[in-house]
């Protein structure tokens, strides 16, 4: 517009205030054009402001063509709605209703991450054999980058693509550092054995169950979550989610792919016998899912049944399973429903291997409590 501008190359450098001069070169465009810019400018710097938090942001894929569903948000003050849509295919998805969908699945989540930060880590980070003080720095260090990337995108500094890319090799690098870190821990190092840890565990949850107070307990520590906490705790466990809607509106999962750091979590906790899964037993002809622990040997669930002994007096049945016409097999188990309550089952071997064959080198039993 015409203007000159002395110092202002060095101005800052050298704390020097600008000096401007008008009027004394060759304009471009107008005076009027140039401020009219200026307005627009800061007007669409406003509007590419995102001032909403996304749950599941750079989470969720299209069911159809793959792709990450961008983050949508509208209303005011008072009451935003937030949602996530793929252009190209025109899908669009509420967020309250993926909450909704996936809520047990989350808090499945939280009852471990629990579980984990109450009886493994806080103990086994006390009795780590190396120093894991760097680890701790970098990690941070990756954490600040990830916000200032972060705040620069909500800023609509970042295009999405740059900041995906980015984003995603910030992830990488911190998933890497927190597996070093979970390396340093050495779970027979501690004194007390995984299997003593786990009937701790077992004890606290049968507590809350005998108190009606477990599924309470899970959603309130969900729910004591900011939007930003829950945003960070799925991008810890959650690579992506793909979700199918019905006409209706109703949601179903269709994939969930899980961050390799996770997986390797909870190969580590399988190793060490400390790692649960659900399977199909029939207790009083009723077909259920029972947390079954695994690749466990005599002398651990020795170990485990003495400690959980302290609390609840229980003991071990051995049960075998049943062939279902030749196509599954399930395991049932008789319980007098006045006196007796299934803990969960154990799969007892007498070595750490695993054979191709089920019949191989395994016994199945139950940890049944006694009730007055």
């Amino acid at each position: 517009m015409g203007d000159y501008e002395q110092y202002k190359r060095i101005g800052k450098a050298q704390s020097i205030e600008p000096i401007i001069y008008m009027n004394v070169v060759e304009p471009i465009i107008s005076r009027a054009m140039w401020e009219e810019a200026q307005i627009q400018k800061e007007k669409n710097q406003r509007a590419f402001t995102r001032d909403r938090v996304y749950i599941f942001f750079q989470k969720l894929k299209c069911p159809k063509c793959n792709s990450i569903m961008k983050c949508k948000g509208s209303g005011g003050k008072k009451k935003k709605y937030i949602y996530y849509n793929c252009e190209h295919c025109k899908i669009y998805y509420r967020e309250d209703k993926i909450e909704e969908c996936l809520e047990e699945f989350l808090l499945d989540l939280v009852e471990y991450d629990m579980t984990v930060k109450k009886y493994f880590f806080p103990i086994l980070a006390d009795k780590k054999e190396n120093n894991t003080e760097k680890l701790d720095k970098e990690i941070e260090t990756l954490k600040k980058q990830k916000d200032r990337i972060k705040k620069a995108y909500l800023s609509g500094i970042v295009e999405m693509e740059d900041f995906s890319e980015d984003y995603k090799i910030i992830e990488e690098k911190i998933a890497i550092l927190e597996k070093k870190k979970l390396d340093t821990l050495n779970l027979n190092s501690v004194s007390f054995t995984p299997q003593q840890l786990m009937a701790d565990r077992d004890i606290e949850r049968e507590k809350l169950i005998r108190n009606n107070t477990l599924n309470e307990t899970i959603k309130a520590e969900w729910n004591k979550k900011s939007k930003e906490e829950k945003q960070e705790f799925i991008s810890k466990f959650i690579e992506s989610i793909k979700l199918i809607k019905n006409k209706n509106g109703d949601f179903k999962i269709e994939k969930i792919n899980f961050r390799r750091s996770y997986i390797e979590q909870l190969t580590k906790f399988f190793q060490s016998g400390i790692f649960d899964i659900y399977a199909p037993i029939e207790v009083d002809d009723e077909e259920k899912f029972i947390r079954t622990s695994v690749n466990i040997n005599q002398k651990q669930l020795d170990e485990y049944i003495e400690r959980i002994n302290k609390e609840f007096e229980v003991e071990f049945y051995e049960v075998f399973p049943e062939n279902m016409n030749g196509k599954s097999k399930i395991v049932e188990l008789k319980l007098n429903k006045e006196k007796q309550k299934l803990i969960r089952l154990v799969a007892v071997k007498s070595d750490k291997k695993f054979y191709k064959t089920n019949e191989e080198n395994v016994k199945i039993g139950a940890i049944i409590c006694n009730q007055k």
